[in-house]
C-alpha cells in the first residue's frame, strides 16, 4: 500500500509470538552498542526532536539532565516503539481481519451471485477487505499504541538513569519537576511516532485481511473457473434466490438487483473506489504545540469527535462479532453478516 511506503519493508507478522515481547529487555545492554528492534530498520525512520533534552536541562541538579541524552533517546525511542507494536499488533490484526472478512465474504457473496469472471470478484474482494481492514485496525490501535509507547520508553529511560547512578537494584527517586519532564519527553516522543506506528499495524491487517479471504473465497472462485473452462458458460449462483421469505435481493430496487451477465461498470465502480479512498493522518500535535500546550482549533476538535464516534462503533462490532465466534466455536466459518444484532 502506498501510505507504508514511507515505513520498514517489512513488519513482524502478527501470527508470530517473540520470546521478549514487551519488556524493556536487553534495550540498555550499553551506551556504545546499537539497538537492535524485531522490526527491521525501525530506527532509521523513527522521529526523535533534538530539542527534547531542553527539557531535563531545566531541572537542575537531578540525575535526568546528567545522564537523559539526545544519543540515549536515539537509541531508546525505536525500542520503545517496537517493544508498543508487538505488545498490541496481534490483538488488533486478529480481530480487525476477522470483522473484515466475515463483512466482504458476506457483501461479495450477494453482490457477485450472477457475476461469472472469478477475476473481477477476486479483485473486488481484494480492495474490500484491505480497506476494511485497515481501517478497523488504525481506528482499534490508535489510542493504546500511543499509550504503550510512552510506556515503555518511561521504563527504558528509568532503567538507563537507574544503571547510570548505580542504583539497578533499586528505582532512582526523581523530584516532582523531573518526573513531569520525564513524562512529557514520553508524551512527545509517542505522539511524534504515534502515525508510524499505525501504519505498520495497518499494513500487517490489510496484508493477512487478503491472505484470509483469498482462502475463504477459493471456491468460489474455483466454480467460476471450472464452469466456464469445462462447459463454456458462466456460473451463476441461484442460492440467493432460494428462499420466498428472505429479503434480499427480492426487496431490491431492479437497478441494483444482480442480473444474468455481472455487473456492469457503474456498479464495479464501488469496490474500485476503496483504492481511492483517501487516508487522513488523525491531526496530532507536534512537538512545540505539545510543550506549549496550544489548542489545535475546532477542526482538530470536529476530527476526534467524528473518531471518537467511529472507535465507539468499531469497538461495538468487535464485542458482537466477538461474541458470535466465541459461542459458535468449531462452526465459527458458518457466521454471517445477517447474525449481527441490528442495534
Amino acid at each position: 500500500k502506498s501510505q507504508s511506503a514511507a515505513a520498514p519493508a517489512t513488519a513482524m507478522s502478527p501470527d508470530k509470538n517473540s520470546s521478549s515481547a514487551s519488556t524493556g529487555g536487553d534495550s540498555t545492554k550499553s551506551d556504545d552498542e546499537p539497538q537492535q528492534t524485531v522490526i527491521p530498520n525501525l530506527a532509521a525512520y523513527v522521529q526523535v526532536n533534538p530539542n527534547l533534552t531542553q527539557l531535563f536541562e531545566q531541572v537542575q541538579g537531578g540525575p535526568l539532565a546528567s545522564h537523559i541524552t539526545l544519543d540515549l533517546l536515539k537509541r531508546s525511542v525505536p525500542i520503545a516503539v517496537d517493544n508498543a507494536i508487538r505488545e498490541i499488533i496481534q490483538p488488533v490484526v486478529e480481530r480487525s481481519v476477522s470483522i473484515a472478512c466475515i463483512t466482504s465474504k458476506a457483501i461479495l457473496t450477494k453482490d457477485f451471485a450472477m457475476e461469472g469472471d472469478e477475476k473481477k470478484m477476486q479483485k473486488a474482494a481484494q480492495l474490500m477487505v484491505a480497506n476494511l481492514a485497515g481501517s478497523l485496525a488504525l481506528v482499534t490501535c490508535r489510542e493504546p499504541l500511543h499509550s504503550s509507547i510512552s510506556t515503555h520508553l518511561r521504563q527504558i529511560l528509568s532503567s538507563a538513569i537507574n544503571d547510570a547512578t548505580g542504583n539497578s537494584s533499586t528505582s532512582t527517586q526523581l523530584g516532582e519537576l523531573e518526573k513531569n519532564a520525564l513524562d512529557q519527553c514520553c508524551a512527545i516522543c509517542s505522539t511524534d511516532n504515534l502515525e508510524l506506528g499505525c501504519r505498520l499495524i495497518e499494513k500487517a491487517a490489510t496484508e493477512k485481511a487478503v491472505r484470509k479471504l483469498n482462502d475463504t473465497i477459493a471456491p468460489a472462485l474455483a466454480v467460476r473457473k471450472d464452469t466456464r473452462e469445462k462447459n463454456g458458460q458462466l456460473y451463476y449462483d441461484m442460492s440467493i434466490f432460494g428462499s420466498e421469505n428472505q429479503r434480499y435481493p427480492r426487496e431490491l430496487p431492479d437497478m441494483l438487483r444482480p442480473k444474468p451477465g455481472g455487473l456492469r461498470p457503474e456498479q464495479l465502480l464501488v469496490y474500485e473506489a476503496f483504492q481511492r479512498i483517501p487516508r487522513q493522518p488523525q491531526p496530532t500535535q507536534s512537538s512545540s504545540e505539545s510543550q506549549s500546550g496550544q489548542s489545535t482549533g475546532d477542526a482538530s476538535n470536529n476530527s476526534s469527535l467524528n473518531m471518537n464516534a467511529i472507535s465507539a462503533i468499531a469497538l461495538k462490532l468487535d464485542k458482537t462479532v466477538e461474541t458470535l465466534l466465541t459461542t459458535a466455536g468449531p462452526r465459527a466459518q458458518e457466521i454471517s453478516l445477517a447474525m449481527i444484532p441490528p442495534e
